[in-house]
């Protein structure tokens, strides 16, 4: 307070250079508190910026899907755009087990295969 005061006394000059300054805030920081309103209009403030942040976050994530969903076209797998119905879904699954099962045939008529070619060798090099 002291120190407040000193300074006031020292530089009489420097206030009346801010005092436009004031005079032009001065009301608009009267009409921002009667906006504003206390508690209530901080609480208002911040729920119009949160709305405005989880706005652009949902842009954001709507970018994303989308660059996900050109890569996905490009590379020949799904989107989120392609659902399927109960029945697409049950005939893909039936044929994905039975693709599954055919290649598993195949690999172990491939593996044994290679074990007799490979006993055949270990016999001959005895």
């Amino acid at each position: 307070m002291v120190i407040g005061n000193a300074a006031l006394q020292a530089a009489p000059e420097m206030i009346d250079g801010i005092q436009p300054l004031v005079d032009f805030f001065q009301p608009i920081f009267v009409k921002a508190s009667v906006i504003v309103g206390g508690i209530f209009g901080v609480y208002l403030l911040l729920l119009i910026a949160r709305v405005y942040y989880e706005r652009k976050k949902v842009k954001l994530l709507q970018d994303i899907r989308f660059d996900m969903d050109q890569l996905n076209m490009f590379h020949g797998i799904k989107t989120h755009k392609q659902r399927r119905g109960i029945v697409r879904g049950t005939f893909d699954f039936f044929k994905k087990k039975r693709r599954e099962k055919k290649v598993a045939k195949e690999f172990s008529v491939d593996n044994d295969e290679d074990k007799k070619h490979h006993k055949k060798k270990s016999r001959r090099k005895k």
